[in-house]
């Protein structure tokens, strides 16, 4: 089977991984692939910000926490209450994406930009897991400090990150959904 093909395949969401450390060598070609990710009128509305200090990363997991301690939705004040809660699922580094929020298409180009990431570290043995709900504390009333210690453009939002990592799991993959595609012609 095509190598690409075969790692598109099995690439997993991971949500636990070891301490050890991402080379600043593999960041340096992970954050390549997603600026050369395709964009709407080649704009490129992405910022990227690579964190590899988990004080940081505890930091917007600890500002989502408060925040999440008052949502309505039950299961999410759980999650707030639990000491084990991780916004970044314990990975080592993560790289927040953020896209100007006045361009068209910024969410669907930042997406672009997460997706070939992940493919990118999967094809240099690393896991990922792709995720938006980190973003809660940076998009909320007060988070702009917070985006201005991360470098993150005044004109940008938070969209997405990775967290990047060496897994310690290595889910199966579930049953593909039937009946969500059909052909014409």
């Amino acid at each position: 089977m095509n190598e690409t093909i075969k790692l598109l395949l099995e690439r997993r969401a991971v949500r636990a991984y070891e301490k050890k450390p991402v080379s600043r060598e593999d960041l340096e070609l992970i954050v390549k692939c997603g600026q050369y990710a395709p964009s709407a009128m080649a704009i490129q509305p992405w910022h990227f910000t690579v964190v590899t200090d988990r004080a940081i990363l505890d930091k917007i997991v600890a500002a989502n926490k408060e925040i999440m301690k008052n949502a309505p939705e039950e299961f999410v004040r759980a999650m707030a209450a639990d000491p084990d809660f991780d916004s970044f699922r314990g990975a080592p580094c993560a790289i927040l994406i953020s896209g100007q929020d006045d361009r068209p298409m910024t969410i669907a180009d930042c997406a672009n930009a997460t997706d070939n990431m992940a493919i990118a570290a999967q094809s240099l043995g690393l896991n990922s897991c792709y995720i938006a709900s980190y973003q809660v504390c940076l998009n909320a009333p007060g988070g702009e400090t917070l985006k201005l210690e991360l470098g993150i453009p005044e004109d940008y939002i938070p969209n997405f990150a990775l967290c990047l990592g060496y897994g310690t799991e290595h889910p199966e993959p579930k049953p593909r959904k039937e009946g969500t595609v059909n052909y014409l012609g």
